[in-house]
């Protein structure tokens, strides 16, 4: 068993803790184990931008981050023109 942190999954960034077997990719880890589409998500270790195959490691830290649909620049002008 391995230890891991997992930050981002419900967008309140709360750390969670879980032991889960070794070997087991990030793919798993979303899929079987989360629950979570990963259609829509990159997911980093360690703030670094990982593939769905990779195989995570003991005291890990999983990021999920959100692709981004809209250019940050745009969507604060459009809200800036707006108020």
């Amino acid at each position: 068993m391995i230890n891991i942190e997992i930050i981002g999954i419900n967008n309140d960034y709360k750390t969670q803790h879980l032991f889960i077997r070794q070997g087991t990719t990030v793919s798993e880890l979303a899929r079987d184990i989360l629950d979570i589409d990963t259609k829509y998500l990159n997911v980093g270790v360690f703030g670094k931008l990982k593939a769905l195959t990779y195989t995570l490691q003991d005291k890990d830290r999983v990021e999920f981050y959100e692709k981004i649909v809209a250019n940050l620049k745009i969507k604060r002008k459009n809200s800036a023109e707006s108020k």
